[in-house]
Order: structure tokens, then C-alpha cells, then sequence
């Protein structure tokens, strides 16, 4: 639809640079449908967004953050009596969860007993992300790019890199259960089958 120079201009930040809405004028064009300053503001913040969201580096150092700093919270979903009872009212930071835990409360989710979400420290998230994308000190975009962070972060960045914990989590929680698996079903084979006989054959339908 036409702001990308928009986007980029704002995006650079550039001192002595025209406010965003003066800078927007120039990019109207109602056949794009940008019709307004709004219109073609609207369409920078997405593209900034974008570039925000996308950008390796911060999605790795912010998931590093959750890991360490965000909690898992669960709340029941019904008034029901459930196995899940425990976790109606739950809340453990993510680098002390169990294994168990965390396969029982994906169970309840799934099942509709539970809502699951992950608490994150949000203001130290968006301090962190100011620090990278507000390089300059300019009073012309300086309103407009703290308003594209929070969009980027709330609409793109959390519900991803919550997906992504979540899904890490799960993957390491089967793991540890299928080697408590193994070991239990190991020590349960070599078990004698008669004690105190010495045993030559074994008639699997016995």
C-alpha cells in the first residue's frame, strides 16, 4: 500500500526529521487505500512491527528473559471437580517447572478444565526493547516508536514466543516421562517371574 519509506524514515529517526503525521501526508493514496495520515501511520506501525517481531536476535534474547524471569499460570475453566483440581489456581516460574506438572496441566488444557497462559515481567520487556530500537533521541518519533513497540510486543512477540517456551517445555517434559518410562518398565521385566524357582521357559498366555 505505498508507507514503507514511511516505515523507514520514522524507523531511522533521523534529528531534524519532520513529525510522522507532517511526513505521512506524502504518502496518501486513496486508489492503495490510504486515505488518511491515520491510514498510512497505521501502516508504518504495522511494518516497524514486523521488523521488530522479526529480528533474531531480540526474539532469542527475549525468550532467554521469559525463560528465566516469566511464570506459568493456570485457572480453571469450569467449576468442575476435576483431576486437575490442583491446578485451578497455579502459578510456578517456568525454570522451576516439573515435568508432571507440566504434561498434567497441558492435559487440562486440552481437556477444557484449565486455562494456561505465561506471565511475563512486561516492563522489563519493553525497557529492553526500547533500548534497541529508540537509538536517538528524538522528540519527533519517540511517541510514535514506543507505541510500535508495545503493539509489536503484545500482537507479535509475546503469543510467539509464548508458543515457542511452550512447546520446549512439553518436548523436554515427554522426555524425562518416557526415560522414567524405560526405567520402571526395565526393572519390572527383570523381575523373576516365580520367586524362588528357577525358571526354564515362559508360555506367554500363561
Amino acid at each position: 500500500r505505498g508507507p514503507e519509506p514511511l516505515a523507514e524514515a520514522i524507523f531511522a529517526q533521523t534529528r531534524g526529521m519532520a513529525a510522522p503525521d507532517v511526513l505521512a501526508q506524502d504518502y496518501l493514496d486513496a486508489e492503495k487505500g490510504v486515505e488518511t495520515v491515520a491510514d498510512a501511520l497505521q501502516g508504518a506501525n504495522d511494518i516497524i512491527a514486523e521488523w521488530i517481531s522479526d529480528d533474531a536476535a531480540i526474539r532469542k534474547s527475549l525468550r532467554e528473559l521469559l525463560e528465566k524471569r516469566g511464570t506459568l499460570r493456570s485457572l480453571a475453566a469450569t467449576e468442575e471437580d476435576s483431576v486437575y483440581r490442583l491446578y485451578y489456581d497455579f502459578s510456578q516460574p517456568i525454570a522451576k517447572l516439573q515435568g508432571h506438572q507440566i504434561l498434567a496441566i497441558n492435559r487440562g488444557e486440552k481437556e477444557k478444565f484449565l486455562t494456561v497462559k505465561l506471565e511475563a515481567p512486561e516492563d522489563r520487556i519493553l525497557g529492553y526493547l526500547r533500548k534497541q530500537i529508540m537509538v536517538r533521541e528524538n522528540p519527533q518519533t519517540s511517541e510514535f516508536l514506543e507505541k510500535v513497540i508495545e503493539d509489536s510486543y503484545r500482537r507479535l512477540i509475546a503469543p510467539a514466543v509464548e508458543r515457542e517456551i511452550r512447546n520446549a517445555l512439553t518436548e523436554q517434559a515427554e522426555d524425562g516421562a518416557i526415560q522414567v518410562f524405560g526405567k520402571n518398565l526395565e526393572q519390572l521385566l527383570m523381575q523373576p517371574p516365580i520367586a524362588g524357582q528357577v525358571v526354564l521357559g515362559w508360555d506367554p498366555a500363561f
